[in-house]
C-alpha cells in the first residue's frame, strides 16, 4: 500500500517563492522583448518599424525567447525535461482529443462573453483589438509560440515544481491562478483562470504537457488571427461550424 504523502509548510512556502521568481522571469522576457524592439523601432525610424514587422514581431520573439531559455537552462543543468518541465511523449490521439476538445471550449467561452454586460467588455474588446492582428505573424505568436512557451512555464515548470510541495489538486489552482493573473483584464482573468485549470488538469492526468499544448494552440487558433473566418469570425454561423468541427473531431479520437 502506497504510503500517504504528507507536505511541510516549508516546502510550500519555497515552491511558491520558486514559483514567484519562474513567473517573474517570464514576464521580464516579455517586457524585455518590448522594449528591445521599440529601442531598435525609434532609432531606425519608419523604415525599421516596417523591417520590424510591428509590434507582433516582439511578441512573437518574446514567446521564443522564453521557451529557449527555458529548455536551455534545465539543458545546462542536465535535467531531465520531462521531470522538470513535463515535457513527455503522450499518445497522438490524446493530444488531438484535447485539441478538438479545446474548440468546444472556446465555444463555450464565447458563448459565456455574450452574456456578459456591454459595460465589462469595453476593455476586454479593446485589449483584444491589440492583441488579434491577423497574418501569419500574429497567428505563429498566438497559435505556437504563445501555447508552447504558457504551456512550458506555468503547466510545465510552475505546476510540476508546485506538485512536488501540496497536492496535486493545489497545485493546479495555483498555477491556473498565476497564468490567470498574467492577463489583462478582469474578464481575461477570469476565463484564462479556467483556462488554466483545464489545461492543468490534463497536465495531472497525462503526466505531459504536450496534451496542453496541443489544446491551448486550438483554443487561441479559434480567435481567427489567420483571418479565415473573416466577417463571419466570431458570428453564430461560425461557432456552429467550431461545435461541429468539436463534436467529430472528438467522437473519431476517442480510440
Amino acid at each position: 500500500m502506497e504510503a500517504k504523502r504528507t507536505y511541510s509548510v516549508k516546502g510550500v512556502l519555497t515552491a511558491v517563492g520558486k514559483s514567484l521568481l519562474y513567473l517573474l522571469f517570464f514576464l521580464a522576457v516579455q517586457l524585455l522583448a518590448g522594449i528591445v524592439y521599440a529601442a531598435l523601432a525609434v532609432a531606425g525610424g519608419a523604415d525599421a518599424g516596417s523591417m520590424l514587422g510591428g509590434a507582433e514581431t516582439a511578441v512573437l520573439l518574446s514567446y521564443l525567447l522564453t521557451a529557449a531559455a527555458i529548455l536551455l537552462w534545465f539543458r545546462l543543468r542536465h535535467k531531465p525535461l520531462g521531470e522538470a518541465a513535463g515535457l513527455r511523449r503522450c499518445s497522438g490521439w490524446t493530444a488531438a482529443f484535447c485539441a478538438f476538445a479545446a474548440i468546444g471550449l472556446f465555444v463555450v467561452v464565447q458563448l459565456a462573453l455574450m452574456l456578459l454586460p456591454a459595460a465589462w467588455l469595453t476593455d476586454y474588446n479593446d485589449h483584444m483589438e491589440l492583441l488579434l492582428s491577423t497574418g501569419l505573424i500574429p497567428a505563429l505568436s498566438i497559435a505556437v509560440a504563445g501555447p508552447l512557451a504558457e504551456e512550458l512555464m506555468f503547466r510545465g515548470v510552475i505546476q510540476t515544481r508546485l506538485e512536488r510541495a501540496m497536492p496535486v489538486w493545489a497545485a493546479v489552482v495555483l498555477q491556473a491562478v498565476l497564468f490567470g493573473v498574467t492577463h489583462g483584464t478582469p474578464v481575461q482573468m477570469a476565463y484564462a483562470f479556467l483556462l488554466g485549470l483545464a489545461f492543468g488538469f490534463l497536465r495531472s492526468r497525462t503526466g505531459s504537457i504536450l496534451p496542453g499544448i496541443a489544446a491551448h494552440a486550438a483554443f487561441n487558433a479559434m480567435n481567427d488571427p489567420l483571418g479565415i473566418f473573416g466577417d463571419a469570425a466570431g458570428s453564430w454561423y461560425a461557432l456552429a461550424v467550431m461545435a461541429a468541427v468539436c463534436a467529430v473531431g472528438c467522437v473519431f479520437c476517442r480510440r
